[in-house]
């Protein structure tokens, strides 16, 4: 099932580091995360294990879908699915 008040959900296979504003937890297999629509939280996931690791990204493509990334100086624009829209500086500079 997705929930429409959640951005994304991730979904792991074997252990990951999921990493947050807020800081770290450890994914074990089977384990989903997600953010609700609209909040503002820089995350990665990491694989510290050694092992091959496998991730369930799931979300809508929702091609006005736009957002920035709070560790590095990078927006993404509307149309990024349909190719009219792309990344940028946070200046609106191109990449």
């Amino acid at each position: 099932m997705i929930l429409p008040s959640l951005e994304e959900i991730e979904a792991a296979c074997d252990q990951i580091v999921w990493s947050t504003d807020s800081g770290e937890e450890i994914l074990q297999a089977g384990d989903c995360a997600g953010f609700p629509a609209g909040r503002r939280d820089g995350h990665c996931l990491q694989n510290r294990s050694g092992a091959e690791a496998q991730i369930l990204v799931v979300g809508s493509r929702n091609n006005e879908d736009h957002g920035e990334y709070s560790d590095i100086d990078m927006v993404f624009m509307p149309g990024r699915y349909s190719g009219s829209g792309g990344y940028r500086r946070k200046d609106g500079t191109p990449y």
